[in-house]
Formats: structure tokens, C-alpha cells, sequence
């Protein structure tokens, strides 16, 4: 019987596939706020508002183990990383889902307003500065925000409330450290699938 089980678990090894996932893009954090501070601070007139980033982590699938030999071409490859700043307690959280360093979903949350959808422009100006290419995020809803303005190089740069306000991030923010990714936790991960 053992000497079954030995063949079974050797044969197994054999025919399952094992890839290495691509490795993760760094360049993909240029979308997201800037991760050296602990606080953004946006004003609008005479008001502010300050976000905490709490805190950053990156789930990267480093490996991936797939059915078997037989089977491996017809499963797609599933290397997929998160990317998560705050948590569901925080007033201020994202979460961005990649497959193969492509950004296939991403969520914001600001208080009480979730920006899930967006127009990808390029050369827009906010408040007198040109930026390369912005995401912005749009809420119908009747929330407290019901646009988000994110720049690649910058992260969020502004948001508009229902009222029409518009909330200017400020260069006051406070830096968590000197070097900029020193409080990005970033996590190794295998995957199976098939």
C-alpha cells in the first residue's frame, strides 16, 4: 500500500504544472497616492480634509501551480496581485486587483462615497496645472463626494463634493519616511487553480 502511495504522490509531482509569474510592475504604484506619507490633506476655501494612509500592502502571486500536464494549455494563467491601502475600518481605502500587471478592477473609498468607474484622460488641466494622463471617477449617488481625480505620478489630486466644491490636494502632507516605498508591505504568494 505504501509503496502505491509513494508512485501516486511521484506521479503527481510529475504532471502538474508549475510557471512563474511575471514580476510585479512598480510602475503600477504610480496611480496610487503617495505612499510616503501618513496623511493627505485636501482644502477647499477654508476647510480641510485629511485622509490617513494607514496603511499599504502588495500581494504579488509569485508562483503558480496549475492541474495537470494534460490539462495545463486550457487553464488561463491566474497570477493575479492586490494591491490595498486602509482597511474597512479606515475613512480612507483602496483596493486595486491586477492580473499579469494589468489593472482589472479598482475601488476607492472616501467616507461615506465609493468611486468604482472611470474616464482615462490625457493632457487634463486641474486648477491651472496640466497633468499627463488622469483617471476620473464618477458617483451619481447622493454620497458626499461624486468625483475623484487621480494622476499617474501624483495619485489623487482632487475631489469635487455635491455641492460642488472642489478639494485641492495641498504639498503639506506628512512624510512617514525619506524613502518613498519603506512603508509598502509587499507579500509573496503561490497560487493553484485548475
Amino acid at each position: 500500500m505504501k509503496k502505491y502511495l509513494f508512485v501516486i504522490v511521484i506521479l503527481f509531482g510529475l504532471i502538474t504544472c508549475q510557471e512563474t509569474c511575471p514580476k510585479f510592475d512598480e510602475e503600477i504604484l504610480s496611480w496610487i497616492p503617495q505612499v510616503d506619507v501618513i496623511e493627505l490633506y485636501f482644502q477647499a476655501k477654508d476647510s480641510t480634509i485629511i485622509l490617513p494612509i494607514e496603511s499599504v500592502v502588495v500581494t504579488h502571486t509569485a508562483n503558480l501551480t496549475r492541474g495537470f500536464a494534460i490539462g495545463c494549455k486550457k487553464c488561463a494563467p491566474e497570477c493575479y496581485d492586490y494591491i490595498s491601502i486602509g482597511d474597512d475600518d479606515s475613512i480612507f481605502q483602496i483596493d486595486i486587483s491586477l492580473r499579469g500587471n494589468y489593472i482589472t478592477h479598482q475601488s476607492y473609498r472616501i467616507y461615506d462615497t465609493f468611486f468604482y468607474t472611470f474616464s482615462e484622460i490625457e493632457n487634463f488641466i486641474f486648477e491651472n496645472t496640466e497633468y499627463d494622463k488622469v483617471q476620473v471617477f464618477n458617483n451619481h449617488s447622493n454620497e458626499t463626494f461624486k468625483k475623484l481625480i487621480v494622476a499617474k505620478g501624483f495619485g489623487i489630486i482632487g475631489l469635487v463634493d455635491i455641492h460642488d466644491n472642489t478639494w485641492v490636494l495641498k504639498t503639506n502632507a506628512k512624510n512617514k519616511g525619506t524613502n518613498e516605498r519603506e512603508n509598502i508591505v509587499f507579500k509573496n504568494v503561490s497560487s493553484s487553480s485548475c
